[in-house]
């Protein structure tokens, strides 16, 4: 990524800040509604800014994609259940993430409105994804096909698909996107040699000297029968544990992020307050 200088925009004025009552999931007081209308920060005339706060080389950007189950997006009352499930996901997936939260300067959210469709799988266990053409989000460090079928998800690249209520998998996905993050679970994840969260070989976890300040070397198992070793042991963190609610990040995984988030150019980047196996909510 190209660093870039980095300018701050709080929302934009049609992007109004608001409190969004019987919200559930959380005791929010950072809520934010994303308007239908046209933004005035936008990548090009199809990718629209839902939440601006950096220039793209100075920021993680991420991108929302509707289903073509969301129906006509030319229709403002059906593009505004997309917007609202976007919003709903931002709220209580990634705002409730404290790593993220203490660092919001250093992410942008978009969506287009061009559909994709996401299929149950023909083989394997991801979903069969058709995606529209990404030309225009080619900046994007995560792209978002967000789906209301119940289906596993997955990530490809920078690709990813989600649910809208699935408040800790997108976190999840956008991390293995945007972050580099393996999967810490048993026993069909994506592995990888991934220093110092995720190791081949028990030697290379137990004599790693980044990993010390938590260092906890347990074994999983994968399905081709080969055994990774994760730093954390026996940790359940956001790479390692699904369902809700959202959790925080191991410390293993917040030294690759934390790497990411530096690279992009930004003096400011927070350590979070609290880390995996503790849980954290926006503070009333």
């Amino acid at each position: 990524m190209i660093f870039g200088q980095k300018f701050r925009f709080m929302i934009l004025a049609l992007m109004a800040l608001v409190i969004l009552p019987g919200m559930s999931g959380c005791s929010c007081n950072r809520t934010v509604v994303i308007k239908t209308a046209t933004p005035t920060v936008s990548a090009d005339d199809t990718v629209y800014s839902g939440i601006y706060h950096a220039v793209q080389d100075a920021a993680i950007d991420v991108v929302f994609i509707p289903d073509d189950s969301y129906g006509d997006m030319m229709d403002l009352a059906q593009r505004q259940v997309f917007i609202d499930d976007m919003t709903d996901l931002i709220n209580n997936g990634f705002y409730q993430n404290n790593a993220i939260a203490v660092n919001l300067e250093l992410f942008n959210f978009w969506y287009i409105t061009s559909p994709g469709d996401v299929q149950a799988p023909t083989t394997g266990i991801c979903p069969t994804v058709t995606w529209p053409d990404l030309t225009n989000v080619a900046f994007a460090e995560a792209i978002v096909l967000l789906h209301s079928n119940s289906l596993r998800d997955c990530a490809w690249g920078n690709k990813v698909t989600s649910e809208p209520t699935s408040y800790r998998t997108v976190v999840h996905e956008v991390s293995h996107a945007a972050f580099g993050l393996a999967d810490e679970y048993c026993c069909d994840g994506g592995y990888w040699n991934n220093a110092p969260q995720l190791y081949l070989l028990e030697s290379s976890c137990s004599g790693d000297a980044d990993n010390t300040a938590w260092r906890d070397c347990k074994s999983i198992h994968a399905t081709n029968g080969i055994y990774w070793w994760r730093s954390e042991g026996t940790t359940a963190d956001m790479m390692s544990a699904g369902g809700l609610p959202v959790v925080e990040f191991g410390f293993a995984d917040w030294f690759l992020i934390k790497a990411v988030l530096t690279g992009l150019g930004s003096s400011t980047v927070v350590d979070p307050s609290v880390y995996a196996p503790s849980s954290w909510d926006w503070p009333d």
